[in-house]
């Protein structure tokens, strides 16, 4: 099993203004070394840093990005620019042929997308001529699986959670019944574009979060990964170049090759899963 918390807008920073340095979050810094700026493996884990500019200029985009990690294409080259934050016509099509959800089901995989939608949203998002989900959404959507309202015995609230420890054991829970679970957090790229005050809380939430899913100690591999920079320059409300982090804690931690793109993570999740490596059968 392989739980996928991705969390947008998490970029990696020295600056000893940054969050990264200045907050405690001994979940995330012990997994990240300290969100130090080379790869390291331990026992169980695994860190890499991931390169989210994808060889095209400008500033990274949740677009582009999140259909390169979830497909394992250079998304920004394809279309010659960085797109978000919702994808258009040619990432639609790419996530509807090759992302992780659509592939783990026509594998006869058991796939979840965990979030908890508000109803409103959903109702929204399907009257709307236009694409309002993002490229997670969008691909679990083409996979043929339900967007969950909020409420739903198998949803997850995405962020703000009232207990962040219970929600991350449930999260550890549900990734026991599913080959693929993933639960897009957004909350970080939300507060530094347009609330920087509450970032300190959101970034530690996130640690309690991934401290309740470890302590449950599930079987299940939990993989934690970004599309862009963002929360780790509050300074600003712009996207950064920096790295992401990528953090595999877990069974599959000892597979984790050398990675440095946000392209190479969907085939190394797509090999795990084929070859069962996922915590066996469900």
């Amino acid at each position: 099993m392989l739980a996928f918390l991705f969390v947008d807008g998490l970029g990696l920073s020295r600056d000893p203004r940054s969050p990264l340095q200045r907050l405690e979050l001994p979940t995330l810094k012990a997994l990240s070394q300290g969100f130090g700026p080379e790869p390291a493996d331990r026992p169980g884990q695994a860190y890499r840093v991931l390169d989210a500019g994808l060889g095209v200029e400008g500033l990274p985009q949740s677009g582009t990005g999140q259909t390169t990690l979830l497909t394992g294409r250079n998304a920004a080259r394809m279309l010659g620019f960085h797109q978000g934050p919702h994808p258009l016509r040619s990432l639609q099509a790419l996530l509807a042929q090759e992302s992780l959800q659509v592939w783990a089901r026509r594998q006869g995989l058991r796939v979840l997308h965990a979030n908890g939608y508000r109803p409103e949203y959903l109702e929204r998002a399907q009257r709307s001529r236009r694409n309002l989900l993002s490229a997670f959404g969008y691909a679990a959507r083409c996979a043929g699986l339900e967007l969950l309202p909020a409420g739903h015995p198998l949803a997850l609230p995405p962020a703000f959670w009232n207990d962040p420890k219970a929600a991350g054991r449930r999260f550890a829970e549900l990734a026991q019944e599913h080959h693929l679970t993933i639960l897009e957090n957004w909350a970080l790229d939300y507060a530094a574009h347009r609330a920087p005050d509450e970032l300190e809380a959101r970034f530690s939430e996130l640690d309690r979060f991934v401290e309740g899913f470890l302590e449950a100690a599930p079987a299940a591999t939990l993989v934690i990964a970004a599309d862009h920079g963002n929360a780790e320059e509050p300074w600003h409300p712009q996207h950064t170049r920096n790295p992401v982090p990528l953090l595999v804690c877990g069974p599959l931690a000892t597979t984790v090759p050398p990675m440095r793109s946000l392209t190479e993570l969907a085939p190394w999740v797509r090999e795990q899963l084929k070859n069962g490596g996922a915590g066996g059968r469900i």
